[in-house]
């Protein structure tokens, strides 16, 4: 009965009302509706194939990227430092949301990230309880690797870190190439030390990381195939898809506060709503529409909604503010034709073979291309003079190379968090960049590979970028998408480091014996790296290609901030949107600063806390 008509939908009473049917969402929606009694109503404005090909085939992954079927396509706002580039910003759209398009990297934030939450004001949100949502969410599958694979691949995990009953399946990749292994033995000589276990909350070093593939079928495991599937049959769970949700409909209550009736939201070209809510409200809608919908409903900085003629209901600067992501990097290079690339498949006869061998469980269609990282600190790649340079301009200035935010209390917030960036920035045991292998030319760059030539890439991202960006509405009508600005390059610190990251990568090429596979670049140019001018114009040269190429890694965290309404926070530790009794947020779009880890792991922890806040509410317990 899930999926119903909007006849059937608007027509319920429902205990719970969720925005937004992605990673988040439907976790949430999963587990609040173990309890028959519980109703729960979905609203997404995506649709449901799960016989998607693109989606579904991990060597596929990146396909739907761009792909309006399947992503909001949304784009950055002119970045004035990033030459004035717009700039790609997917999400996804339909059941799964983004858990359904990404590159499938299932990965831990260090603990002390985790328990720098708790720190910044939320109670319950630390390592050891965090943890146990990892564990829940995942069934972790075993590697099959002998003891000498396993420590060659730096893939030897504690089982007892990991859990086997969740809904979602991780699993290492079932093709590890001799490449991947080269980066690693590479990457010990630079000064980088293998890693085989980084789900203990310490993420620094060499590592093959987990997906969230099930080897079994050789397919994608993700919200829609772990959390949804398995319960299509509840009658409790109420799903409405190709339904974009345009407002939530508040009424003040006692003590100045707003209670959350439903949400307004158009089908099928007509505009409707529900309002037999129950309990609570919750957007589950994601750091870009989470934000816009608050401020269509009348939550936010009222400067912004009066702009747009939108009657102020909540006055709550922190919405849409301290966006966040981590930014890459490409670089990519022609290694030795003897080795086996994602471009083999552009030969139609290898084509054919790697489908055959698909139908198996087998080949490159049934794996991960991209398997092999490195997570670095701030002194692999940068000298102590340099890293303390960049430590020192981690600070919130009134300048207009890095503007201060305008209201106090997000000034305030903003300087609690380089405060935990500080002392990070100098610990060897904490990642400041990461960088990714692709196993052929990554699908994210322009570009066509030439015939029979073999690639790899190497992407180079910073995980802490001290910018701050934000995502606001540009008009009252729902259906206009927001300004999405990532603000690149606020903070110059953040170009300076990137650049330095991009070098380390560059390093790697030239250093055997990863660099004996390396035949010729192709990003950055040539005429990027030719060793001509003087040392600042070869810098300046580095520093043009950054500002050049530089784009998201797909992980934008950080406009409904979980923090203190003092420190420009718009949730509480409960989720609860600070002014309201029962709108809440579960999204990534709550964490207040960008993790050294892909987010994918987090955003099902975030719908598993979610639930228990939730149901311990229902029961009394807080």
């Amino acid at each position: 009965m899930p999926i119903t008509t909007l006849e059937e939908f608007t027509s319920a009473t429902f205990d719970y009302l969720i925005v937004g049917g992605g990673t988040a969402g439907l976790t949430l929606a999963a587990r609040l509706t173990e309890d028959p009694r519980v109703v729960v109503g979905v609203i997404e404005a995506g649709g449901y194939d799960p016989l998607v090909p693109e989606i579904n085939v991990p060597g596929m992954m990146g396909r739907t990227i761009a792909n309006p079927l399947y992503d909001w396509t949304f784009f950055s706002v002119p970045q004035s430092r990033a030459n004035d580039r717009v700039v790609l910003q997917p999400r996804g759209k339909g059941l799964g949301g983004s858990s359904m398009n990404n590159f499938l990297g299932m990965f831990r934030p260090s603990r002390d990230e985790l328990n720098a939450l708790e720190e910044l004001g939320n109670d319950g949100w630390n390592w050891p309880s965090l943890f146990e949502y990892m564990k829940k969410s995942e069934s972790t599958l075993p590697s099959g690797l002998n003891s000498q694979d396993a420590k060659k691949y730096a893939a030897d995990p504690d089982s007892a870190l990991h859990g086997t009953q969740g809904p979602i399946t991780k699993s290492f990749p079932t093709i590890l190439t001799e490449l991947h292994a080269l980066l690693f033995d590479t990457a010990e000589v630079l000064g980088v030390q293998r890693n085989p276990e980084t789900g203990n909350g310490k993420v620094v070093g060499a590592m093959t990381s987990f997906s969230s593939v099930d080897p079994r079928t050789a397919t994608r495991s993700y919200a829609a195939t772990g959390y949804f599937e398995p319960n299509s049959s509840r009658d409790n769970l109420l799903v409405l898809l190709n339904a974009q949700v345009l407002k939530i409909i508040l009424e003040p209550v006692e003590g100045g506060f707003h209670q959350a009736l439903g949400a307004e939201f158009l089908k099928d070209g007509t505009t409707t709503s529900v309002t037999a809510v129950k309990k609570d409200v919750i957007l589950s809608a994601g750091t870009f529409q989470t934000p816009q919908l608050l401020e269509l409903s009348g939550i936010g900085n009222p400067e912004i909604l009066s702009k747009y003629k939108i009657p102020q209901i909540i006055d709550l600067p922190g919405v849409g503010e301290n966006l966040q992501d981590h930014v890459y990097i490409p670089t990519i290079v022609e290694v030795d034709a003897k080795y086996e690339t994602m471009e083999v498949l552009r030969d139609p006869v290898e084509l054919k073979r790697h489908e055959e061998l698909y139908k198996r469980q087998e080949g490159l269609f049934s794996s991960v291309p991209a398997a092999a990282f490195l997570f670095l600190p701030a002194n692999a790649f940068g000298s102590k003079e340099e890293v303390n340079a960049w430590k020192s301009r981690i600070k919130v200035e009134p300048t207009t190379a890095t503007p201060a935010p305008s209201r106090p209390e997000l000034r305030r917030g903003l300087e609690k968090q380089y405060e935990f960036h500080r002392k990070w920035f100098v610990d060897e045991n904490h990642a400041q960049a990461e960088i990714l292998n692709y196993n052929g030319h990554h699908p994210s760059v322009p570009g066509v590979p030439a015939p029979g030539k073999r690639y790899t890439s190497l992407v180079c991202a910073l995980m802490h970028p001290l910018s701050r960006g934000t995502v606001h509405i540009t008009s009252a009508n729902p259906l206009t998408p927001p300004a999405i600005d990532p603000n690149y390059f606020a903070n110059e610190t953040d170009l300076d480091l990137l650049v330095h990251i991009t070098r380390f990568a560059l390093k790697v090429y030239n250093t055997p014996p990863f660099g004996d596979a390396f035949k010729e670049f192709l990003m950055p140019p040539k005429e990027t790296l030719q060793a001509t001018g003087t040392q600042v114009e070869q810098d300046e040269r580095l520093r043009e290609y950054v500002r050049e190429t530089c784009a998201p890694v797909y992980h934008p965290i950080g406009t409904a901030a979980m923090l203190p309404r003092a420190d420009g926070g718009v949730v509480d530790s409960n989720l609860q949107v600070y002014g309201t009794h029962n709108l809440r947020v579960v999204d990534v779009s709550i964490l207040p600063m960008e993790l050294s880890c892909h987010t994918q792991a987090m955003a099902y922890v975030i719908g598993e806390k979610g639930a228990d806040i939730l149901r311990a509410r229902a029961s009394g317990k807080n």
